[in-house]
């Protein structure tokens, strides 16, 4: 299981880089917001047909026969609207889910938990509820929601009983061949969601038959079955294992539809196999912190040439390259950066993002505060790892450690980015590299690459020796803290 773990790792943080992850949520994913449910949102009506719901596995089977007694679903539409109109507790998953590089989600829910926590995190978003809305695309979005059972707003035509998913073939035509294709195309997730809808069987029964074991690769997670889950059975141990035996063979079923079941132990696992994968995509890209008006111990052809190599060889191991641009680092650095690019015949625009502060006159004094603020914030955020080179300022006449240079470690430490500090160039990179040193606890990833990043000056070497750092981070460090 550790092993599918790694590979879900690395396989969603590469469909995250390649824009086409996807997650197909779930009821579960809404629980904790303090949301119900789909067996509690039945469980008044199948009281009233004198059903006991914890008997019942076929819910949808539930809800067609309260249906079927009221001569209609009009209560179970205004249960809707009761419950999923409700105020929502924060959701540690949901946030993560909705900050994450994810173009695509796919929802059974009805509320609008999804939208909202996309669009808190400062995303535009797309929210597909029927046919009609498949035809019509916004401008610039960033993120787009199907709504693939309805929404809130429109409860009664919301997918409840077995009437609504025999009709639904019919009813969600495009809709299914949308799915159809994001199935193909995307590595999709399943979280919060059993798989035993209909409706999803049969979109994933006709894709294998489509295009055979070629299907590509989903995951989805489940609880390992434990003794404590069977508590008020009569033979708790007996239940157990047939549980795992039945479980065993319900995860080997999932994988003719190319659907890999993780088994967790506590449901906070999924939140931490996210956040890693999420921490490998951004180790993708880097971020260069610093500036330099006078560089020191070092002469200026061979800083030149160390900057220039650090910028070239991040190009050629396909890594981004974010940079403020600023006197003495930046211009070094992109020259590298625009002749990999060049060489390699890559995306300009996909590889450099420089982020140039506006200067008038040589100051910032124009700019307001919480533009600033958020500007800064952002040349960090889109990086996994900084890198920090020399970093000195003269202020009042006096040539200092770069302030600007120790703000962006503060950013580095509050968004919790990797940090490689090249302490043999001095100034601002050497006190960083210091404060780290006195914790290394907390960033053993530096331990193999200490010496060098302190004492070396050799442009090759130290440029080759962040490269191996950056390997290190990607390839190994994440990995081993599972």
């Amino acid at each position: 299981m550790k092993k599918l773990k790694k590979q879900f790792i690395s396989d969603f943080s590469a469909a995250m880089l390649e824009n086409n992850a996807a997650i197909f949520a779930g009821a579960g994913l809404s629980v904790p917001s303090g949301y119900v449910n789909w067996k509690e949102l039945l469980r008044q009506f199948s009281d009233s047909i004198g059903l006991n719901i914890d008997k019942e596995y076929d819910l949808i089977s539930v809800a067609q026969y309260y249906k079927n007694s009221a001569q209609s679903k009009n209560q179970i539409s205004q249960k809707l609207i009761q419950e999923f109109t409700k105020d929502s507790k924060d959701n540690n998953l949901l946030t993560l889910l909705t900050s994450m590089p994810i173009e695509t989600f796919w929802t059974t829910n009805y509320d609008h938990l999804i939208e909202d926590n996309l669009k808190k995190a400062g995303k535009r978003v797309d929210i597909k509820i029927d046919n009609n809305d498949l035809s019509i695309t916004p401008p610039n979005i960033d993120a787009t929601v199907y709504k693939f059972h309805g929404d809130i707003s429109r409860p009664y035509e919301a997918i409840l009983t077995r009437d609504d998913y025999e009709s639904f073939d019919k009813s969600h035509k495009l809709f299914i061949q949308t799915l159809r294709g994001d199935l193909i195309s995307k590595t999709f997730v399943f979280v919060g969601y059993s798989l035993n809808d209909p409706d999803i069987q049969q979109i994933l029964s006709k894709i294998r038959l489509l295009i055979g074991e070629n299907i590509r690769m989903h995951y989805c997670f489940r609880k390992n079955l434990t003794i404590d889950m069977f508590e008020n059975s009569q033979d708790p141990e007996s239940e157990l294992e047939y549980g795992k035996i039945k479980q065993e063979h319900e995860i080997n079923d999932l994988k003719r539809y190319g659907i890999h079941t993780i088994l967790i132990e506590d449901y906070n696992e999924i939140d931490e196999l996210f956040n890693q994968s999420y921490k490998l995509c951004l180790t993708n890209s880097v971020f260069i912190a610093g500036s330099c008006r006078n560089y020191g111990e070092w002469d200026e052809d061979s800083a030149t040439e160390f900057l220039y190599l650090l910028g070239y060889k991040l190009i050629a191991n396909e890594i981004i390259v974010g940079n403020g641009n600023i006197e003495g680092v930046g211009p070094q650095v992109i020259n590298g950066v625009m002749t990999a690019i060049n060489d390699k015949n890559l995306d300009i625009s996909k590889y450099l993002k420089i982020k140039t502060l506006p200067l008038i006159k040589g100051n910032d004094k124009h700019i307001d505060s919480s533009a600033k603020k958020r500007f800064q914030d952002n040349m960090i955020s889109e990086a996994g790892i900084v890198i920090f080179v020399f970093g000195n300022q003269y202020y009042d006449g006096t040539l200092s450690n770069s302030k600007g240079v120790l703000e962006d470690f503060d950013r580095a430490i509050k968004q919790n980015r990797f940090i490689i500090p090249v302490g043999s160039t001095g100034w601002s990179s050497l006190e960083v590299y210091q404060t780290l040193l006195s914790e290394i606890d907390k960033y053993s990833y530096l331990t193999p690459f200490l010496d060098k990043l302190l004492i070396e000056k050799d442009p090759e070497i130290l440029s080759q020796t962040i490269i191996d750092c950056i390997k290190h981070i990607r390839d190994a460090y994440i990995m081993d803290k599972l």
